[in-house]
């Protein structure tokens, strides 16, 4: 796997959904499903790891694992009643059929990648469910640790903390690596498995922030696309740290769309980070769409040419 996670969320098309007497409801790919009629054993939704052009699928759902490998998996839901929902995995070989089977029931677990396997296919089970409050299932190379945010310390002998918050791609977390940010010196890399990494406007990334200054006489808040370009200007006015920025904006109405719960006073907080000018714009995109194109690329290698001002 060349990122550090893939992040697996529920599809919208019918013919991966159970819908007879099924009620569900969609949140920035969070889903909320709902059926008292079905009968255990049925499969609630399911991804596919190749392409199915009858099925008018182009592009797989599920990331292209190793022969041989260890994968480490995150169920992030919650059934009604408790522990009515699993995942079945099932290996096939190159003719599609089915070669083996492996249940993951626990919320942290892993699976190994069978040999002889060619594809394989995830469908998350019902075991007597009526309700499922359904965020995300996640698989990685490493094991995962069980949260939304994640802190990766490339730490050197400095009086200075540079935060880098990592640029979400959706599907996947990128792997960042000591040459990424070889020019950023002692650093602090914050990514999220969130949804457009809930613009990393969380109480747990603020303490963070906020613990930093009893450590370190200046902290740096460093960005090199839209989501990261939010969280540094939110957190540069709420702390009053240094922030350095693209020029990318992802329109306010936009943002507040995304966040789920946000609190009265992060909202308005948000808000007049919109106004900020008392920032370094530190890369200038002249090609890409901020739109779309921002959630498709790995701009880790806009860093190369990153400098401090000042």
């Amino acid at each position: 796997m060349d990122y550090k996670k893939y992040i697996i969320y529920w599809n919208s098309t019918p013919k991966e959904t159970y819908l007879y007497g099924s009620q569900i409801s969609y949140y920035n790919h969070e889903v909320l499903f709902k059926n008292n009629l079905m009968s255990p054993g049925k499969v609630i939704v399911s991804w596919i790891s190749e392409l199915n052009y009858q099925a008018g699928r182009t592009t797989p759902q599920l990331p292209l694992l190793r022969k041989g490998h260890k994968y480490y998996i995150a169920m992030k839901f919650k059934s009604i009643p408790e522990n009515t929902a699993y995942l079945r995995i099932d290996f096939k070989d190159n003719l599609g059929k089915n070669i083996k089977k492996v249940f993951i029931k626990k919320p942290l677990d892993s699976f190994e990648y069978p040999e002889e396997a060619h594809s394989y296919d995830f469908k998350l089970m019902s075991a007597g469910c009526k309700e499922l409050d359904f965020k995300q299932i996640e698989i990685s190379g490493e094991p995962i640790i069980w949260g939304d945010y994640e802190f990766q310390e490339f730490k050197e002998d400095s009086s200075t903390l540079n935060v880098l918050f990592v640029e979400p791609n959706h599907h996947s977390i990128p792997k960042v690596s000591k040459d990424d940010i070889s020019n950023l010196g002692n650093t602090v890399v914050i990514s999220s498995s969130l949804w457009a990494a809930g613009y990393f406007i969380s109480d747990y990334v603020k303490d963070y922030l906020v613990d930093a200054r009893k450590n370190y006489k200046k902290v740096n808040l460093i960005s090199y696309g839209a989501y990261g370009n939010v969280a540094v200007k939110y957190y540069h006015l709420l702390l009053n740290y240094d922030g350095y920025v693209t020029d990318e904006i992802i329109p306010l109405e936009e943002v507040l769309k995304d966040i789920k719960d946000i609190e009265h006073f992060e909202k308005e907080v948000l808000k007049k980070s919109y106004n900020v000018t008392n920032i370094n714009t530190w890369y200038h995109d002249k090609k890409e769409s901020p739109k779309f194109v921002k959630t498709l690329l790995n701009k880790l290698n806009r860093l190369k040419n990153f400098e401090f001002r000042g």
